[in-house]
């Protein structure tokens, strides 16, 4: 990880968002560049960095479906469908938090230490990358998940992989070869 942090400023909508926007800051929260204050999401951020140094980009969202787990408080952690187990793996759900407080930023942070997308109750959902586009990947694809999952539900319930599986998709060689390719692609 650089020394350096891009981030949105706060009480600005995505849709209204332009780059001249953007805030600059070190890893301590300095703000470097920039006329606006940064997010209050700020925290979580940067100690998400500052314990995954292979991070490089943090999306966090409010989709819809996946967020509709997330606020019904039901897990997306199921081993069900091979793109998700290799793309994202496994997909916490975190207990919630009041947003924008010290707790809540150390609760995140706690919950990521080893994955890399994450059901935040009651909000919505992060997912982390070696880049902007894998990170902006996994939340598209954990969106397409949710709604799977949703269709599955309804037609009986989702049939889970055995455990045994699920670690032979994470570790096959084609799949190391194509994330390190997408990480590569994007840098």
């Amino acid at each position: 990880m650089g020394k350096e942090v891009l981030i949105k400023p706060s009480g600005f909508s995505l849709a209204d968002l332009s780059p001249d926007h953007v805030v600059k800051v070190d890893l301590k929260g300095t703000v470097l560049e920039g006329e606006y204050k940064p997010s209050t999401d700020m925290p979580w951020h940067l100690m998400i960095y500052e314990r995954r140094p292979e991070v490089k980009a943090i999306v966090h969202a409010h989709p819809p479906v996946s967020g509709g787990f997330a606020c019904a408080g039901v897990s997306l952690d199921v081993p069900t469908f091979t793109e998700v187990i290799i793309q994202v793996g496994r997909i916490p759900l975190m207990e919630y938090a009041t947003p924008t407080t010290m707790d809540y930023a150390m609760l995140i942070a706690d919950s990521m230490k080893d994955t890399d997308a994450l059901l935040m109750k009651n909000h919505g959902t992060i997912t982390l990358g070696a880049n902007l586009e894998q990170a902006f990947q996994r939340t598209e694809l954990l969106e397409d998940f949710a709604k799977l999952v949703l269709v599955a539900t309804v037609l009986g319930g989702p049939k889970h992989l055995p455990p045994e599986e699920a670690y032979k998709l994470r570790t096959l060689e084609s799949e190391k070869w194509r994330m390190k390719l997408a990480e590569e692609l994007y840098r």
